[in-house]
């Protein structure tokens, strides 16, 4: 426990004098040096535009292509033609998924930010770009699913010919999304992070092997992974029941996996951060995710009609319409009891307590913020005080001394 809390604290000093370091040189720099590095930030930004505008291109016509082409006949394919139509939706988004941040962590090195706030874009960035995906292939297959073109399909409201049970082809779509991000985080452990780390021990000596060094580990992409999991997870539950079984064991096998990795085939971090500044940062984006994957959730269970070859709600329009259902089943006294809290006269008063409340705790946020600048301040004066006594104790020894030594 010692040695830990040794650790602890000098991690907490390097992190200090980091975060002092990029504040002194932010502060040093012309308005020439600004300038650039302004406009060299708006390029590189550009840049992460243009990328993500280029996957999320890459991931609608590779959906599309899936989807009109899943239904060719077998005996005109060749071998693994259709298992390559089936999954290509999949194994686009995976590759831009594995791509992508690592294009996201060499831009960042040359935008010259603190090592807190490098770490929060990088995450940004990378959330956006994974859980954008999603919704990418979620909305693509719902225009897919809600696209007519025959009188028969207008009056289904679905286009029953190519997706007669469009939530089982839903759910198959986020089942392939869980399973092929598992095997691209076996793949590359196994495969790349390990023979990486005996190249870097034995072969050192080649300039190589010098310049692609020991694998670092990347908080981001493993805090992003976890959320972008989950996302699936929460989207894919609704149409495939089984999906958290299999994201809690893949989450299992993926923390042993990354707890070797992390042991044996990687360093630390050269640049030094502050975690409890991201902790809440990290929560933020797993809402983010929340929220994303209760979008297209809501549209499907309120818009798009229900399949009427298979599943519990065959006999309704849409899924949504079971809910009034049931509750109309319930006695007289517990319906008015639902249709009150549900009703406009509970929810504007309640959103405005709720409002309240957040004010109230971001007031008292602040106030403790201030309070805690306050006794850092203090400890600062409290500092120089002792270091002023010493001082004046010192120089009394010395004179002390001296007049010992003249008698």
């Amino acid at each position: 426990m010692a040695d830990l809390k040794h650790s602890s604290l000098r991690y907490e000093l390097r992190a200090d004098l980091e975060e002092e370091r990029i504040r002194q040189k932010i502060a040093e720099r012309t308005s020439e040096e600004t300038i650039r590095i302004y406009s060299l930030r708006l390029f590189l930004n550009c840049i992460v535009l243009a990328v993500l505008a280029a996957c999320f291109y890459a991931i609608y016509r590779a959906t599309i292509f899936s989807q009109e082409h899943m239904k060719k006949e077998i005996d005109k394919m060749v071998f693994g033609e259709n298992l390559l139509i089936l999954y290509l939706p999949s194994i686009v988004i995976t590759l831009a998924n594995f791509i992508t941040p690592m294009i996201f962590a060499k831009i960042i090195h040359y935008e010259d930010y603190s090592p807190g706030f490098e770490i929060r874009l990088t995450i940004l960035r990378c959330v956006f770009m994974r859980l954008a995906t999603i919704c990418v292939l979620v909305f693509t297959l719902g225009s897919k699913i809600t696209s007519c073109d025959n009188y028969s399909c207008e009056l289904c409201g679905y286009n029953q010919k190519l997706y007669p049970c469009w939530e089982t082809q839903v759910g198959q779509e986020m089942y392939k999304l869980m399973i092929f991000d598992l095997i691209i985080i076996l793949a590359v452990t196994l495969f790349v992070d390990f023979p990486r780390k005996l190249l870097v021990t034995y072969c050192s000596s080649w300039k190589l092997i010098q310049c692609w060094g020991q694998q670092e580990f990347a908080i981001p992409d493993n805090v992003l992974g976890i959320v972008y999991g989950q996302t699936i997870c929460w989207i894919g539950a609704f149409f495939s029941p089984l999906l958290p079984a299999i994201a809690t064991l893949k989450f299992i096998i993926i923390f042993y996996v990354k707890e070797m990795s992390l042991l044996y085939t990687c360093r630390p971090s050269p640049r030094q951060f502050r975690a409890s500044n991201s902790n809440f940062f990290f929560l933020l984006v797993l809402l983010i995710g929340l929220c994303l994957a209760i979008i297209p959730l809501t549209i499907s269970m309120a818009r798009i009609p229900s399949s009427k070859a298979c599943g519990p709600f065959t006999n309704f329009n849409t899924t949504w319409e079971v809910v009034p259902k049931t509750v109309s089943t319930f006695p007289s006294s517990l319906q008015s009891l639902v249709y009150g809290v549900t009703s406009e006269a509970f929810a504007v008063p309640f959103f405005m307590i709720i409002c309240l409340i957040m004010f109230y705790f971001i007031a008292l946020a602040g106030a403790h913020k201030r309070v805690v600048v306050q006794l850092r301040e203090q400890l600062s004066l409290e500092s120089r005080d002792k270091r002023y006594l010493i001082q004046k104790l010192t120089e009394a020894q010395k004179d002390m001394k001296n007049r010992l030594d003249g008698q």
